[in-house]
């Protein structure tokens, strides 16, 4: 137990280490983090966490990956798999809630080291833009996109977008700034840094979800409509300046950041990801209910002769519904969306009974980032980025608990 006290002492500082800098590194300790609090539940018999509304809806969305979609599945044994492991997400969220985010103190920690972790990477990745590598010597992915510290793997974007967002609801939700001015000052500061550096890191979709954030944040700010009007007005004008300072300096930056968005938009359904999308709904209506087997969609165009976008190996649809629709049908994804939904309403229901609408915009827009349905991103079995998303979930869930 000595060893469990220390780790429960130092794990707070390590977590950003761990779950940022390497993927396998992150899922071995989501994976020793879940072991070790069902342990702990089991040698002092507290299994309260299993009541909650949330965890009880993923075990009915397991229940139907294990016995339906699996025995529909085109390969049975390896969306069984899959299946199970995907409880290590509501089970790592339970951890932190429960156990590791418990106190002031733990997260106070996380905060800390969060902090450091997020200003390297963020040093880093301009260090990056300029000279051409980082101060680790990792060579940028593409004359347009960054990785930072993070080795060949240009997701560099993603993790600015949602670790900035955890430390600026850190800083207000835990008072460090007693003086409105400072509050405000520091907010705008840190979105303006934070809005240029995932515009440099050249992933698109991640600038696009860092700016809508942005409006979701402001729509919780001030004690009045002028006062959110007057601070919107400004960061829109810093915002605006920063890109014409971006687009005269580094046009290429600009033409992928902004007028590629664009285009890609006004083209869409002949666009990478309008070809991806449509793949993906055609794979869904051929077996609309139940799908055709989690993990299983890079095989599922060519099994029902679905080509698209020829000549292509797709290996997931790059957005979750989609994802959850070809592989799990409509039950599972309106099952993973109950869990969702869920989270949401358990998040944010203390906050909305204290009508602390500032607070509320920054759990929201924290659980935003993480389910954003809309959004071009990973496979929904990455466990990089699911270690974040349900790290978030952890850290949202345990400061809303103070407002109980």
């Amino acid at each position: 137990m000595h060893a469990l006290k220390i780790f429960e002492k130092y794990i707070p500082y390590l977590l950003p280490f761990l779950l940022i800098f390497f993927r396998g590194l992150a899922d071995l300790t989501v994976l020793l983090i879940g072991i070790i609090f069902l342990y702990r539940s089991y040698k002092d018999s507290n299994w309260l966490w299993a009541n909650e509304k949330w965890f009880k809806f993923s075990l009915i969305f397991v229940l139907y990956l294990l016995i339906i979609n699996s025995s529909l599945s085109i390969n049975p044994k390896d969306s069984i798999f899959y299946a199970i492991t995907f409880l290590r997400w509501p089970i790592f969220a339970l951890a932190l809630y429960f156990w590791i985010f418990k106190s002031d103190d733990a997260i106070n920690k996380f905060i800390v080291s969060l902090t450091a972790v997020l200003f390297f990477i963020i040093f880093d990745v301009w260090y990056q833009f300029i000279s051409g590598e980082d101060i680790l010597g990792y060579q940028k992915y593409s004359p347009e996109r960054l990785t930072g510290p993070l080795r060949n793997n240009p997701v560099v974007g993603i993790f600015m977008t949602k670790y900035l967002y955890i430390v600026l609801t850190s800083l207000i939700i835990l008072n460090v700034f007693n003086k409105k001015s400072l509050r405000t000052i520091s907010f705008i500061s840190l979105i303006l840094l934070g809005f240029i550096s995932v515009l440099i890191s050249g992933e698109r979709m991640s600038f696009i979800l860092f700016t809508s954030s942005i409006f979701i944040v402001i729509a919780g700010m001030g004690r009045s409509n002028i006062e959110r009007i007057y601070i919107l007005l400004i960061t829109i004008f810093l915002l605006l300046g920063s890109l014409a300072i971006i687009h005269i300096t580094y046009p290429l930056v600009f033409e992928r950041a902004i007028n590629s968005v664009v285009y890609k938009l006004q083209n869409f359904t002949d666009s990478d990801y309008g070809m991806v999308f449509r793949t993906a709904y055609h794979v869904w209506l051929q077996n609309p209910l139940f799908g055709g087997g989690l993990h299983q969609f890079k095989e599922l165009p060519s099994l029902y002769g679905i080509n698209i976008w020829e000549g292509a190996k797709i290996f997931h649809p790059h957005n979750h519904p989609l994802s959850l629709l070809a592989e799990t049908g409509i039950i599972g994804l309106v099952l993973f969306y109950t869990v969702i939904i869920q989270i949401f309403k358990q998040a944010l229901s203390p906050v909305i009974n204290k009508k602390e609408w500032f607070r509320l915009a920054l759990l929201f827009n924290l659980l935003y980032v993480c389910f954003f349905p809309f959004m071009t991103h990973f496979s929904f079995q990455h466990n990089w980025m699911n270690a974040t998303n349900w790290l978030i979930v952890g850290f949202v869930l345990a400061i809303a608990k103070k407002y109980e």
